[in-house]
């Protein structure tokens, strides 16, 4: 119930996190999207049930990622249908959009989501669901775009995708993207320096796809560039990783709401030397709660 305390879920080594939670079938099946582009899917009963305190088994030992090779999506599924699709983000500006039903029979060395350029690397893949109406792309230097899901239409499995954003600025590329459902849903954006906002989805006006976007977050010394950008939900905490390794947790609904165009407020304290380099959205903060008169320690090991 909202208000409880809970107990410990699972035990994470020192510099880890829970950073995905499903709630899925043993035939539900999970699909990995890696940086470069691979898809590799595993059937939920293959990975080992263990206790609810357990620390798992390492992903790498469970699917053929190849070297040095980074998992940058995790998408669970019950099916395949027809309905639904598979959108995918690219550093350079690339969007694609592929129907799911393209990817029901995955070999164990995974396929080809997307065709990558040489200097490209895929930052987000999202499932796209009936109600999704919008893609929003967000560009380090402060830029975003938000355009139809419609205007990305679907393409085969070894296409290479279609422009999202032309960028303005020399040196830009994409931090982040996400979908969008209504235009009352909220978008977290931070910058390195640990400033960070809310805003509405409307404040971002709709463009055609391959726009220059518009201004998401007001950029100044004191901000640095934009890390990254994720869809609020109030019932999950945000997590930031900066430079020096550090983890800082912090409850989305103590965020602030502002406007497009500002620089949002201070999130998180970073040292001059430090920089927030990646956020992502996490389980709430176990508290420490007493079972059968034992305290149960906070095994996260968090700044």
């Amino acid at each position: 119930h909202r208000g409880g305390k809970g107990k410990i879920a699972v035990t994470t080594y020192d510099d880890d996190f829970i950073e995905k939670f499903f709630t899925s079938n043993t035939h539900d099946t999970l699909m990995f999207v890696t940086d470069r582009g691979q898809l590799y899917w595993l059937k939920v009963y293959r990975i080992p049930e263990g206790s609810r305190t357990a620390k798992g088994k390492a992903v790498v030992n469970l699917i053929n990622l190849q070297q040095d090779e980074k998992i940058m999506a995790i998408i669970p599924t019950t099916d395949f249908e027809a309905d639904k699709g598979l959108v995918f983000f690219t550093q350079n500006g690339i969007v694609k959009r592929t129907n799911l039903s393209e990817y029901s029979n995955i070999r164990s060395n995974g396929v080809r989501a997307i065709n990558l350029d040489e200097t490209d690397a895929l930052v987000e893949a999202k499932i796209v669901k009936p109600d999704t109406k919008w893609l929003f792309v967000a560009t380090k230097k402060g830029l975003c775009i938000r355009f139809k899901v419609e205007d990305a239409r679907e393409i085969g499995r070894v296409a290479r995708g279609v422009t999202a954003i032309k960028f303005k600025i020399e040196g830009d590329y994409v931090c982040g993207a996400t979908t969008i459902e209504d235009e009352n849903d909220e978008l977290l954006m931070m910058s390195e320096k640990g400033l960070g906002k809310r805003t509405t989805a409307s404040e971002y006006r709709e463009q055609n796809r391959a726009g220059k976007g518009v201004i998401s977050m007001k950029l100044t010394p004191k901000t640095g560039d934009v890390v990254g950008v994720v869809f609020v939900e109030e019932d999950k905490d945000l997590m930031c990783l900066t430079s020096i390794g550090k983890m800082i947790r912090v409850d989305m609904e103590t965020i602030r709401k502002a406007g497009r165009n500002t620089s949002g407020v201070k999130i998180v304290n970073v040292e001059a030397k430090d920089k927030v380099v990646s956020i992502a959205k996490c389980q709430k903060e176990e508290t420490p709660d007493e079972e059968n008169g034992e305290e149960i320690d906070n095994t996260l090991g968090l700044e």
